[in-house]
């Protein structure tokens, strides 16, 4: 089985209007990871991975540098664990969304299989989606 990108913002699925607000722990819902499944973060909850030490990352993960990239991790967790279910989103704004694009123009902003820059789904300028 792929290993896959999701490279976006996130934020809690709290009755919060501002989604980069920092909430206690207990108010966010849980989900489950599969058993099979590993999930790798690269950040410690409430903080962001600005692009700028992002493209190093995202250069690793989608041109076959996958042990790097995984070696650059915060934290993993694999099993039935419960994990803080996260909304997605893309880009706030336009200049958001400048900063999410590579030097061929593609968006770094959506679903990628490791070791393919082009998404299979991009998220563009304000969309959410469900996790």
């Amino acid at each position: 089985m792929p290993n896959w990108i999701i490279s976006c913002h996130g934020y809690s699925d709290t009755k919060s209007n501002n989604k980069l607000a920092i909430t206690k722990r207990q108010t966010y819902q849980n989900a489950t990871i599969p058993k099979d499944v590993e999930l790798v973060t690269y950040t410690k909850q409430g903080e962001t991975l600005s692009m700028d030490l992002g493209w190093d990352l995202w250069e690793k993960l989608t041109g076959g540098q996958e042990q790097q990239a995984y070696n650059a991790k915060h934290k993993s967790k694999k099993g039935i664990k419960s994990i803080i279910n996260y909304g997605l989103s893309g880009p706030h704004d336009a200049s958001d969304f400048i900063d999410w694009l590579d030097d061929t123009g593609n968006s770094a902003c959506g679903i990628f299989e490791v070791g393919n820059p082009v998404a299979i789904k991009s998220y563009p300028i304000g969309i959410e989606v469900e996790t």
